[in-house]
C-alpha cells in the first residue's frame, strides 16, 4: 500500500468564511490538512446543483494553486474545482481545519 502524504493547504480570506459557515465552533482558521487520500467521490467538478448539497455535506472550493497543489501530493488526474466535505469526513480527521 502506498504512504499517505499529509497535504495542508492555507486558506484564502474567502474559504476561511465558507469553512466558518459549515463547520460550527472554529475560530481563527488558517488552514485544511488532509491525512488521507480523497475519495474519488468527493471531487466535485464545477457548479453542483445546490439540490445535491445536503446540510451533512457541503462543497469546499479550492484555488487553482490548491487543485494543482492537492493533484501533485496525491496523484489526481481527474479535473475537479472542489472537494465534497461531509460530517463523517470531518469526524474521521480525515479533513480537518484549524
Amino acid at each position: 500500500m502506498p504512504e499517505q502524504k499529509t497535504v495542508t493547504i492555507y486558506l484564502t480570506s474567502w474559504q476561511k468564511r465558507m469553512v466558518a459557515d459549515h463547520v460550527k465552533g472554529l475560530t481563527a482558521i488558517t488552514k485544511a490538512v488532509i491525512t488521507s487520500k480523497i475519495d474519488p467521490g468527493s471531487l466535485v467538478k464545477y457548479r453542483v446543483p445546490n439540490d445535491l448539497v445536503s446540510k451533512n455535506k457541503w462543497n469546499f472550493y479550492l484555488t487553482d494553486e490548491q487543485i494543482a497543489h492537492l493533484s501533485d501530493i496525491q496523484g489526481i488526474k481527474t479535473k475537479f474545482s472542489a472537494l465534497n466535505v461531509s460530517s463523517e469526513l470531518l469526524a474521521s480527521g480525515a479533513i480537518a481545519f484549524h
